[in-house]
């Protein structure tokens, strides 16, 4: 853990625009930590004796992505930095999605799926909070407009299709491996900060209309996707019906219109925007609420 700790420290004061400077002392501080992690993992599966369980599993995994940061780290010392940067990228998405080619063989019983949504959660919940942040130059109080409304009942929305979907609809006390939750969790955050950025370009003036409402669709949707992926967790009572893919498809295709016909248009942007984000809430709180019901 100490070890750990004086890595981050070490890498976060590297870390700078100048990526050929910051690339070596990131990456070993990167192998650092990844190589400490597996040592932990080697005492647990010593344990078991077994490298067949969750700890040589990780083990596994830990160990490409350790090989893949010293291939960046031989790279730079060979003075080939143009490919450094690609090899990080491709270590980041080794670790992020090796996990589900990788999956071993061992007891679901270990992983606790509801502290897994409470983490998710708390991470999704910050990351709302980010973009309300990085947005508060919408709120003019000198200049009051409609568009600072439009923008904050997006976001909300779009929050509460989400606390509906994941907090709400899905039963949580279950025994799950739990890919599908954590997958799907890297497109919401993803999706979330690119609402942000979409919203910040549109707002800028600066930006070809059609690049920011293709990258605000196209944020939208992968938000919803995510998160209606989880419907494999909901509670017995629960069903997701075709005429409820129907309602949500209709609902986004009449934003996608909006945005697009009146492409030009901020007003248009936002309130198409605003059609796919409530519309979409409207249908899964309908679905609370009918299962409430029952």
């Amino acid at each position: 853990l100490v070890v750990n700790m004086i890595s981050v420290i070490y890498m976060a004061n590297t870390i700078s625009h100048d990526w050929a400077s910051m690339a070596f002392p990131f990456d070993l501080a990167m192998l650092i930590l990844l190589l400490t992690v597996v040592a932990l993992y080697s005492i647990q599966a010593k344990k078991e004796h077994s490298m067949q369980g969750a700890a040589g599993n990780s083990i596994t995994i830990l160990l490409v992505v350790c090989t893949i940061y010293i291939i960046a780290i031989l790279c730079t010392i060979f003075n080939l930095t143009g490919y450094v940067i690609w090899i990080n990228v491709v270590a980041v998405l080794t670790g992020a999605f090796l996990p589900f080619f990788i999956r071993g063989k061992f007891d679901k019983s270990i992983i606790s799926f509801p502290h897994l949504v409470e983490r998710f959660e708390l991470l999704t919940i910050i990351t709302f909070g980010e973009a309300i942040v990085g947005l508060t130059h919408f709120f003019d109080t000198s200049n009051f407009t409609l568009i600072p409304i439009l923008v904050f009942f997006i976001v909300l929305t779009m929050f509460g299709s989400y606390v509906i979907q994941i907090h709400r609809l899905m039963e949580h006390h279950r025994v799950e491996r739990s890919l599908r939750l954590m997958f799907s969790h890297y497109f919401i955050v993803i999706s979330i900060n690119l609402v942000t950025v979409a919203l910040e370009l549109i707002h800028s003036g600066e930006v070809n209309h059609l690049f920011a409402s293709g990258l605000m669709i196209v944020s939208l949707i992968i938000f919803y996707l995510s998160i209606m992926a989880n419907k494999e967790y909901y509670r017995q009572n629960i069903k997701l019906t075709k005429k409820d893919i129907m309602l949500m498809c209709t609902v986004t295709l009449v934003g996608v219109a909006v945005i697009l016909i009146f492409i030009s248009n901020l007003y248009a942007f936002l309130v198409g925007s605003l059609i796919i984000t409530f519309g979409n809430f409207e249908i899964l709180l309908m679905k609370y609420k009918g299962c409430l019901s029952e």
